[in-house]
């Protein structure tokens, strides 16, 4: 289910990702995705907040979130599976194209919304995700 607010663990959440304010940011938890700017989303950022909500069935939502706030690795190997899954759902037969693709999902990876810590750059977000991508 979509439901067009914040979910109910927010304050921790901007707590950790001061910018997980700016509109267009979902949040999934507990088997909603939360979409507080009520923004169209796009199939391919569907499946990606899919990916959350298996992982957490898998983990608990409580447990999942809070190995997400405090574990950046953790997050962003949680992210990395995430990205596939959004890839993947965009991906077409045109190579140029999948290769611009992979570039600009390989960039939202490493964005500054997600806080890692140590920061992660271009280079092994495209790594990371060829390899998850040909698994």
């Amino acid at each position: 289910m979509i439901i067009h607010d914040r979910p109910p663990n927010f304050e921790v959440i901007q707590a950790a990702f001061p910018k997980a304010v700016e509109p267009g940011v979902m949040f999934a938890y507990d088997g909603n995705i939360y979409n507080p700017s009520g923004k169209i989303i796009p199939p391919a950022l569907i499946a990606h907040e899919e990916v959350h909500l298996k992982r957490q069935i898998m983990h608990g939502a409580d447990i999942w979130w809070d190995h997400y706030l405090r574990d950046s690795a953790f997050r962003y190997h949680e992210e990395l599976l995430a990205h596939v899954a959004e890839f993947n759902a965009q991906r077409g037969p045109d190579r140029n194209q999948g290769a611009r693709l992979l570039i600009s999902t390989a960039l939202r990876l490493v964005a500054p919304l997600y806080n890692y810590q140590p920061p992660r750059n271009l280079q092994e977000a495209i790594r990371d995700l060829r390899q998850e991508i040909e698994k």
